[in-house]
């Protein structure tokens, strides 16, 4: 280009008057605009800086030993996770899963409310520090385990088949309108509405290719859970707002609940008859 530029016979190209796109009577218009993309730029930053995020990958193992242990793995890590935030918090907060039910037409999510009384019964039966007296982990919190897990996973086979609650009833608060008849009293009761708050927003979301996705908390004092599960390894996002200080600590908890599930396991890696606990095909 620049030998042809400085070539004598070289003819530079006519130019080209563009005429604008839009005239001086959108000249206010535009600079509102602006104004508006810079006020926006602000708060995404202001927003953004209020929140923590920590990325927790456990190498202590993965679905591998979840399954040879006769656990579903998703059903597993709920677990581990409500004893995390047990700790966390010192007691059990409203826990949300989401689940698909992409059998149905639009079919998109459905609520897994993850507490359960047999849940409440192993986090409670672990306390609010690790037992690793041998003695006091045996076949006891085992059994509890395996209730609190098999719990989860009806649940959640609930939700996948359109069986839960929590969709049935935000369609129904939908409905209303003008000439709608007033919702039922349930809705004005402060138990219904503290059932619909969710301190920890779960969501698995797991494949080989995918290493790391997250989300934000979905109320003030909440935290956004989201994990994956691979063969060897869990990977968790955690967040929440920087004035809690939670990120870190609920990070470390987490690896400390899965390393005391796999000492309960290892305890009584054997029933009765001396046979192992069977596979899981979940």
């Amino acid at each position: 280009i620049l030998e042809k530029q400085n070539s004598p016979t070289y003819t530079a190209p006519p130019t080209v008057h563009v005429e604008p796109i839009f005239g001086p009577e959108l000249y206010p218009a535009i600079e509102k605009a602006s104004q508006l993309v810079q006020t926006a730029k602000l708060a995404h930053k202001e927003w953004t800086g209020q929140h923590a995020l920590h990325v927790q990958t456990f190498h202590g193992y993965g679905s591998n030993f979840m399954k040879q242990s006769g656990f579903s793995p998703d059903a597993f890590v709920q677990i581990a996770m409500q004893l995390a935030t047990y700790r966390l918090w010192g007691k059990q907060a409203g826990t949300y899963e989401a689940t698909q039910v992409r059998p149905f037409l639009h079919g998109r999510t459905e609520t897994t409310r993850s507490v359960s009384t047999d849940s409440a019964n192993f986090v409670q039966a672990c306390s609010l520090r690790p037992q690793w007296d041998e003695a006091q982990m045996g076949a006891q919190k085992l059994e509890l385990l395996q209730k609190a897990v098999t719990s989860h996973v009806k649940c959640i086979g609930l939700a996948a088949q359109a069986q839960g609650v929590d969709r049935h009833f935000f369609g129904l608060s939908m409905i209303g309108g003008d000439d709608a008849p007033p919702l039922p009293d349930l809705y004005a009761d402060p138990v219904f509405a503290r059932a619909k708050r969710w301190r920890v927003s779960t969501s698995n979301l797991s494949h080989p290719k995918f290493e790391n996705w997250g989300y934000g908390e979905v109320v003030p004092d909440g935290v956004g859970l989201s994990y994956s599960i691979q063969a060897r390894h869990c990977q968790f996002s955690v967040t929440a707002l920087k004035e809690h200080g939670w990120t870190d600590k609920l990070s470390h908890l987490l690896e400390e609940s899965l390393l005391e599930l796999r000492r309960i396991i290892e305890a009584s890696n054997t029933g009765k008859d001396g046979e192992k606990n069977p596979k899981s095909r979940l």
